[in-house]
């Protein structure tokens, strides 16, 4: 098994245990815990870049030697390509399909995760300030395409059927409001939360959440979101 999938507690790369669960390939999985906030050090040990996640290909048949990568979406990329058969990553032979799919994978990492980062950065600033205000118009200019996709598609990012654009928007979605508890409108977002609801609901990745965070975990589907537990009493 020469696939190891590196995840932090609470983090974005449940994206790639998800991933793995959905193609149904064998891999080694190891949890690192958060020191107590931030990455420790066994993930900085593992690559320069000193976060999750991190994956190991040891020897990768691309390479026939060590393949270390970090970035969700370079590891989803290799993964598909060299493990996956191309599954849950559309080609320009699906027609409208693939152009959705470009569009929204990288719109995950490039666009609103940066946002999400940028409002957790700048609580508890003056409201009226102009970054405050033109963080948050963002995210709701972010939150209004994705509830508008969604309406259009009933079903997932690229069309009827789960991709990789899924894996990597969902995190964002869920898990990361317990870092900054994004709230979702029961009628503006209504989409949203339909999508949220139905994603929670598949197989593979109700096992990989129960991997990563246990048999208890309690995804952050509904319209409010509470802190983490490691968030609350700390100072970022």
């Amino acid at each position: 098994m020469p696939l190891t999938l590196h995840h932090l507690g609470l983090s974005q790369s449940e994206r790639i245990i998800w991933l793995a669960e959905e193609l149904g390939i064998d891999y080694q999985y190891v949890f690192h815990k958060r020191d107590p906030i931030f990455a420790p050090q066994s993930l900085k040990d593992l690559h320069p870049a000193g976060s999750a996640p991190v994956m190991e290909d040891d020897p990768s048949p691309v390479t026939d030697s060590k393949v270390v990568l970090a970035e969700s979406a370079a590891i989803i990329d290799y993964i598909i390509a060299v493990y996956g058969n191309g599954r849950l990553a559309p080609t320009p032979n699906d027609g409208a399909v693939y152009a959705h799919f470009l569009e929204w994978y990288h719109f995950a990492n490039g666009s609103y995760q940066p946002t999400l980062v940028r409002l957790m950065s700048i609580q508890g600033a003056d409201p009226s300030s102009p970054v405050v205000k033109n963080t948050k118009a963002k995210l709701g200019r972010h939150l209004d395409m994705i509830d508008a996709r969604l309406a259009e598609t009933g079903a997932y990012f690229a069309g009827e059927e789960l991709t990789a654009a899924d894996i990597m928007i969902f995190t964002s979605l869920t898990t990361m409001r317990g870092f900054n508890p994004v709230e979702y409108d029961v009628e503006k977002h209504k989409h949203i939360l339909a999508y949220m609801k139905r994603v929670s609901e598949r197989p593979a990745y109700q096992k990989a959440m129960r991997i990563c965070e246990g048999e208890d975990f309690q995804p952050l589907i509904g319209p409010k979101a509470e802190l983490w537990p490691i968030m609350r009493s700390r100072k970022l």
